[in-house]
C-alpha cells in the first residue's frame, strides 16, 4: 500500500516536472544586452518605425520597382530559399506524425509440400491477414520536444527566407543605382571629350594664327586622347553591372536591356530609425537566430529524455486459415501489449549527446547575441553614412557650380591671351572631376539609404 502511494506521488511529481520543462522549451536565455535609448547618429527619440513592405517604391523609380518585383519571383537564391522553407515544413509534419499511432496491415497466402521417409508428397496451404497498431507513449515529453524543435526550425527557415528576400531586394536596388551612376559618369566623360575637342579647335586656330606654339597643340591633343580613353573602362563597368542585374533577375545576360533614368532625379527617402530595441522585432535574421535557439533548447531537453526508459503500447488482430487464398473457416486472434525499454549501456553515447546539445545551445546564444550586436552596429553605421553623404552631396554641388564658372571664364581669358593652355586644361579637369564626384556622391547617398532600409529589416515585422 505504501509502495502504491509512493508510486502515485512520484508519477504526479514527474508529470508536473515534465509540463514545466515543456513550457520552457522555447525559452530564450538572457543575452545581457542593454539597449541604448537612442541611436548614436540619430540622437532624437523617434516613434515606432513605419516602413512599407515594398520600401523600394519610396525611391520613386519605376524601373527599380519592376526589377525588384521580378527578382522576388525569378531570382535563383529566392527560389532555393523557398524550397528550404518547404522542406522544413515537411520535416515539421514528419515530427508531428508522432502524435498518432502507426498502423500496419499484413496479408499472406502460400502453399507448402512435404515428403516424409519416402512416402507420398503432401500439400498444405495457409492464409492469414492481420492489423497491428503501435504507439509510443510520450510520458517524458521527448516527442513533444522533437515537435517543438521541428516547429522552431521551420520558423527559423521562414525568417531566413525573408532575410534572403530583403537581401536580394537591397542587392537589386544597389546594382540599379550603380548602373545609373555609371551611365551618368559615362555621359559626363563624353561631355568632357566634347569640351576637350572644343578646346582643341581653339588651340588649332590660335596655332594657325601664330598665337600658340606646337607644344600647346601636342599637349591638348594628349589631353583629348586621354579623355577619349577614359570612356572605355566606364563602358566595361556599365556592361558588367548590366549583366549582374540580369543574374539577380534570373535572366540571361546576353542582350539584356534596361530602361534609362537619371540618378540625380532619384528621390532620397526620409527614413525613421525608431529606437535600438526595435531591431529585435524588425530584423528577420535576428528572428531566425532566435528560432534556432528555441530549437536548440528543445533538442537539449530531448537529449536528456533519451536517458529515460521508453514506453510503447501495441495491439494486433488477425485471421488465419489452413486454406490457400481463403479465410473461412479461420482462426481469429487479438492481443495487446505494453512494452518498456531502457538502455543500460551505450558507451557514453547519450551522455555525450546531451553535452553536445548543451554546447550547441551555448554557441547559438552567443550567435544570437552577435546577430543583435551586428544589427545595432549596421543601423548606426547606415545612419551615419546617410547624414555624412547628404552633406557631402550639398558641398559637391557647390563645387560643380564653381568649377563650371571657372572653366567658362578661363576659356575667354585663354582666347584673349591672358592665361596659358595649362591653366585652361586644369579648369577642364577640375570640372570633369567635380561632376564625376557629384554622381558618385549621389550614388553613395542612395546606397546609404538602401543599407539603412536593409539594416532596419525593410518593412518586415516578426509575426511572433
Amino acid at each position: 500500500m505504501k509502495f502504491k502511494k509512493y508510486l502515485s506521488i512520484s508519477v504526479i511529481s514527474l508529470a508536473a516536472s515534465t509540463l514545466v520543462a515543456c513550457s520552457s522549451m522555447d525559452e530564450i536565455p538572457k543575452t545581457n544586452i542593454e539597449y541604448a535609448p537612442v541611436w548614436e547618429y540619430a540622437p532624437r527619440t523617434e516613434a515606432a518605425i513605419a516602413i512599407e513592405n515594398d520600401w523600394w517604391k519610396a525611391f520613386e523609380s519605376t524601373q527599380l520597382t519592376q526589377l525588384v518585383e521580378l527578382a522576388q519571383k525569378k531570382n535563383p537564391d529566392i527560389i532555393i530559399a523557398s524550397e528550404h522553407v518547404r522542406q522544413a515544413e515537411l520535416q515539421m509534419k514528419i515530427a508531428n506524425a508522432s502524435l498518432f499511432p502507426s498502423l500496419g496491415l499484413s496479408a499472406s497466402s502460400g502453399e507448402r509440400r512435404a515428403k516424409v521417409d519416402g512416402g507420398d508428397w503432401s500439400n498444405s496451404g495457409s492464409t492469414s491477414a492481420g492489423l497491428s497498431a503501435n504507439y509510443e507513449i510520450d510520458l517524458w515529453g521527448g516527442e513533444m520536444a522533437n515537435r517543438h524543435a521541428a516547429g522552431s526550425s521551420f520558423r527559423a527557415t521562414q525568417y531566413a527566407n525573408e532575410a534572403s528576400r530583403l537581401s536580394i531586394a537591397a542587392g537589386v536596388a544597389t546594382a540599379w543605382f550603380n548602373y545609373l551612376a555609371l551611365q551618368e559618369r559615362l555621359e559626363t566623360a563624353k561631355k568632357n571629350v566634347e569640351i576637350a575637342e572644343r578646346i582643341q579647335r581653339i588651340v588649332d586656330s590660335l596655332y594657325r594664327n601664330g598665337a600658340a606654339n606646337a607644344a600647346d597643340v601636342a599637349a591638348q591633343r594628349t589631353n583629348l586622347l586621354s579623355q577619349q580613353n577614359a570612356l572605355l573602362p566606364l563602358q566595361l563597368q556599365l556592361d558588367q553591372t548590366r549583366a549582374a542585374i540580369a543574374l539577380l533577375e534570373g535572366q540571361i545576360p546576353q542582350a539584356y536591356q534596361l530602361a534609362n533614368e537619371k540618378i540625380l532625379d532619384i528621390k532620397i527617402p526620409d527614413i525613421k530609425a525608431g529606437v535600438p530595441a526595435d531591431v529585435i522585432t524588425r530584423r528577420p535574421d535576428v528572428a531566425s537566430s532566435e528560432a534556432q535557439l528555441q530549437a536548440s533548447s528543445a533538442n537539449v531537453y530531448a537529449a536528456r529524455i533519451a536517458l529515460l526508459p521508453s514506453f510503447s503500447l501495441s495491439g494486433n488482430m488477425g485471421k488465419s486459415a489452413s486454406e490457400l487464398f481463403a479465410l473461412n473457416p479461420a482462426t481469429q486472434s487479438a492481443g495487446w501489449s505494453l512494452g518498456i525499454a531502457q538502455t543500460i549501456f551505450a558507451g557514453g553515447r547519450y551522455v555525450n549527446q546531451i553535452k553536445i546539445s548543451e554546447s550547441r545551445r551555448v554557441e547559438l546564444v552567443e550567435q544570437y547575441r552577435k546577430v543583435i550586436l551586428t544589427a545595432l552596429q549596421e543601423v548606426d553605421d547606415a545612419l551615419n553614412r546617410v547624414n555624412i553623404t547628404r552633406q557631402q552631396e550639398v558641398n559637391q554641388q557647390n563645387i560643380v557650380e564653381q568649377s563650371a564658372r571657372s572653366l567658362r571664364l578661363n576659356e575667354t581669358r585663354y582666347r584673349e591671351g591672358e592665361i596659358d593652355l595649362q591653366s585652361l586644361l586644369d579648369s577642364q579637369r577640375s570640372l570633369f572631376q567635380s561632376q564625376d564626384s557629384l554622381v558618385q556622391q549621389r550614388l553613395a547617398r542612395l546606397k546609404a539609404s538602401v543599407d539603412l532600409y536593409k539594416a532596419l529589416g525593410g518593412g518586415w515585422q516578426n509575426p511572433q
